[in-house]
């Protein structure tokens, strides 16, 4: 029961406030130590935030496929022709991959193409889309609506318009129900996007582009058929590895493409990219977990040595203890009480001004353009690693403690009289 001994807390709290500037100097040493470690490792979880991004929230059961130009000839076709997806590829697709496609995605892109609203006219990008483009690129609809499947049957001439597009030739942030030129042909607004995560483009992001269904982009700029991009989405129980193979087969012999002709087509398994992601995260944690060890290590060392001195300056008192009558128990459990006491102070303190940095930090960060790339998202500290902090350094200084009063209530108490203060 002597830890809940009155006069024993009692005299901690006066020799605590009788020696101040060593309390103050091996609180700071404290402080700093949990400051620091809640600082880097919440940074360093505001890092691994900011590079996902929201990549885990696409498909990533799902593919994409660019046509590039061949290398390899082959079926009696020469090799560096140029060729693009037709109707009849996401037919036969579709068609192989049945009821494990969950969507399949068509888009065109023209780039450079005059978009006029009265006076004001600049050079954006134009994309022909489906509605599923939304799924491959991540996508906010301030206003209005995203293009639909109706008016992609229907040949409808509307269109969806980026954010920034509208910033620059709009007075109004919502612009639905305005009609434009596009390319040369005139469109209805019915939408307003921002794209939600720059991790993931297609070379342009959606906040500085003009969406028009895709059957409408290929009459715009006779295309007939054309696809330049196809991508294919499954549902989650389904290996896209394996459907990779079959889509690949399909595609090499409707165009004669040579099936070992790797730079024929641009193949991007969102699988594949999300997987470099998480190894990057993996050295992310590792790098955390090594700055937290590092930072704990470096507080226990300076907690040590604080207690090393401070018993060694106390040798005299100790003596004059002992001399007194103190038992050699109460000695110790008073020294391990007052390391203890400065340890959880200050820790704590740390943890309050190094959350309130966090937070800081956040507010920083976040008040960027919105949608646009930030490489600290949220940075915090999960509670417990911060208080296993404290736990292990008030562990540590009351060891710290515990050792150097243990040897020196070894030495004799005449001979500890005679030391100097």
């Amino acid at each position: 029961m002597m830890l809940f001994d009155k006069d024993l807390w009692e005299e901690v709290m006066i020799t605590l406030k009788s020696q101040k500037w060593r309390s103050i100097l091996t609180m700071f040493g404290i402080f700093w130590g949990i400051f620091m470690l809640v600082v880097l490792v919440g940074c360093g979880f505001g890092v691994k935030k900011g590079v996902m991004g929201n990549l885990l929230s696409l498909a990533s059961n799902s593919v994409v496929y660019m046509p590039q130009m061949t290398s390899m000839p082959y079926g009696g076709l020469g090799a560096d022709r140029t060729w693009t997806f037709r109707e009849r590829d996401r037919d036969a697709i579709a068609a192989r991959m049945g009821k494990r496609a969950a969507y399949i995605t068509k888009a065109n892109q023209d780039f450079a193409q005059p978009i006029v609203n009265g006076e004001n006219n600049g050079f954006y990008t134009v994309l022909g889309v489906s509605p599923t483009f939304i799924r491959d690129i991540p996508q906010e609809v301030l206003f209005g609506r995203y293009i639909n499947d109706a008016d992609v049957l229907e040949h409808r001439k509307v269109c969806v318009v980026g954010r920034r597009v509208v910033e620059h030739l709009f007075d109004t942030p919502n612009p639905c129900g305005q009609w434009i030129s596009v390319g040369g042909g005139m469109f209805l607004i019915v939408g307003v996007v921002n794209q939600s995560n720059e991790n993931i483009s297609i070379g342009e992001f959606m906040h500085d582009c003009v969406l028009i269904p895709l059957t409408c982009e290929q009459d715009l700029f006779n295309r007939q058929d054309e696809i330049q991009m196809l991508s294919v989405g499954l549902y989650d129980n389904y290996d896209i590895d394996e459907a990779i193979a079959e889509i690949n087969e399909i595609i090499c012999r409707n165009h004669s493409i040579h099936p070992d002709d790797k730079a024929a087509m641009k193949i991007i398994s969102l699988k594949d990219a999300i997987s470099v992601y998480e190894i990057t995260m993996v050295g992310v944690e590792i790098l955390i977990l090594i700055v937290g060890l590092g930072t704990l290590i470096a507080g226990l060392i300076g907690i040590s040595n604080i207690m090393l001195v401070t018993i060694k300056e106390r040798t005299h008192e100790i003596g004059v203890r002992r001399a007194l009558g103190a038992q050699p128990g109460t000695i110790i459990m008073q020294i391990m009480l007052e390391a203890l006491v400065l340890t959880i102070v200050a820790g704590l303190l740390g943890i309050v001004c190094g959350a309130w940095l966090l937070g800081l930090l956040n507010e920083i960060f976040s008040s960027g353009e919105e949608g646009s790339f930030s490489l600290l998202v949220r940075p915090m500290i999960p509670p417990v690693y911060a208080l296993g902090a404290l736990l292990v350094l008030s562990i540590g200084g009351v060891v710290a403690g515990y050792i150097p009063a243990k040897k020196a209530l070894k030495i004799k108490a005449i001979e500890a009289l005679n030391d100097s203060i």
